[in-house]
């Protein structure tokens, strides 16, 4: 998954054009491989979730309605 955020915002330390893009990756090896998907909360805020089969998702992150400019990745709730 890949959020691009908005470029005029607080804090510092997103000031450089490379930190302000964030990105999760998938965990495909391990115990419990688990893929991150997001969806939209009623208020726009951005909800990361990381979901791992046979068990509920579990929330990661959440952006802020004017944090994030652009998402790419699964949508929640998308059928296997």
């Amino acid at each position: 998954m890949f959020i691009k955020l908005v470029e005029n915002r607080p804090p510092k330390e997103y000031a450089e054009p490379a930190a302000a893009d964030i990105s999760y990756d998938d965990i495909a090896e391990g115990e419990s491989p688990a893929t991150y998907e997001y969806d939209l909360l009623p208020s726009g805020a951005l909800r990361i979730l990381k979901v791992t089969k046979g068990e509920a998702a579990v929330v990661d992150s959440i952006y802020a309605p004017g944090l994030w400019f652009r998402v790419h990745g699964q949508w929640h709730g998308n059928p296997e």
